[in-house]
């Protein structure tokens, strides 16, 4: 008999046990269930508030801070404020950063204050040109035309190569001719395009940006391994130092405009094929299959003459650069 108490005393210890650790299982649900929810709100905080980076590039420029903001600085590529940065400062710009922050694009200068480094919106900083052409341009306040559609459905639609079906970057022509305009290049390219098979997208001169051919398709311009992947403009020659330099704004202009459209960075082409910003001359040098050397000599000559200057494929990525801040 004692043995049959002990042994239901034990059984009931258990079951009491067992009792206890069921409830402290139940009470601990909605502190496990409370935790997972404070665990996806904070996860959600942080996506909102983060800067999404689709792209980043390095750089080294010297920036002033606008007279017209006192942007907010972050330390981290969060929408969380360190402090804010005073009117007319000037800061060392890294790198950039193509980013999104609740579904709008939003392009970051990194730059280099008090030796740490932070990110402010690229529209709060104007950056410091060192060429001649370019400081003028900058002096006129960054002026541009709109840009102006007549395309032209004779030209052949055929999307870009590669998984995208999107360009990789843009390539700039001048059109080698002295004496025309861009109305008579236009023409000429219209009226030759069945035989000759050759078209750009968009034409550029002092006043206008004029776009024939959609930019959503490849055009036929730079021969067969720059064709498929890039978007392509003529200059026109123009024969003064005011109308070279507007000309000049109009194609960085646009250029800016084409390369933030499709969310590319402003990168200068390179021997690997990397980079977005071409000159036909970078074009035969790099990748091949052609060799023409526009719009180098034109650049060269136009700019020694008009300003005592150079002008160089890196000279006019700058200017691309500070309308692309803009945008």
């Amino acid at each position: 008999m004692v043995k049959k108490r002990k042994r239901k005393r034990q059984s009931s210890a258990k079951r009491r046990r067992r009792q206890q650790r069921k409830k402290k299982r139940r009470m601990n649900y909605p502190v496990l269930a409370g935790l997972l929810l404070l665990l996806l709100g904070f996860a959600f905080f942080i996506y909102q508030h983060r800067f999404h980076v689709s792209a980043s590039y390095e750089v080294k420029q010297t920036a002033v801070v606008s007279t017209e903001s006192s942007p907010i600085l972050y330390p981290y590529l969060f929408d969380l404020a360190a402090n804010r940065l005073e009117q007319n400062t000037t800061v060392q710009v890294e790198g950039y950063f193509l980013t999104t922050l609740k579904g709008k694009q939003v392009t970051l200068a990194k730059i280099k204050l008090k030796r740490r480094s932070y990110y402010l919106d690229a529209k709060n900083i104007q950056l410091q040109q060192t060429n001649a052409v370019n400081q003028y341009i900058a002096s006129l306040n960054y002026p541009h035309a709109e840009i102006t559609q007549a395309i032209d459905q004779q030209f052949k639609q055929q999307a870009y190569f590669g998984a995208s079906a999107q360009p990789r970057g843009i390539i700039i022509h001048d059109t080698g001719n002295d004496r025309s305009s861009i109305q008579s290049e236009v023409s000429y390219m219209k009226q030759n395009y069945k035989s000759a098979g050759v078209f750009v997208h968009s034409f550029v001169d002092k006043d206008s940006i004029l776009q024939i051919a959609d930019d959503r398709y490849m055009a036929q311009g730079a021969g067969p391994k720059a064709n498929p992947y890039y978007l392509q403009f003529e200059m026109i020659r123009e024969h003064s130092g005011e109308d070279f330099a507007k000309q000049l704004a109009n194609a960085a202009y646009y250029t800016a405009v084409m390369l933030k459209k499709y969310q590319l960075p402003v990168t200068l082409g390179q021997k690997d094929a990397s980079g977005t910003v071409w000159t036909h001359q970078l074009v035969s040098a790099y990748l091949g299959g052609t060799d023409h050397q526009d719009p180098d000599s034109y650049w060269r000559t136009t700019a020694a003459d008009f300003f005592s200057s150079d002008y160089s494929a890196k000279n006019f990525l700058d200017l691309v650069q500070a309308y692309y801040n803009q945008l």
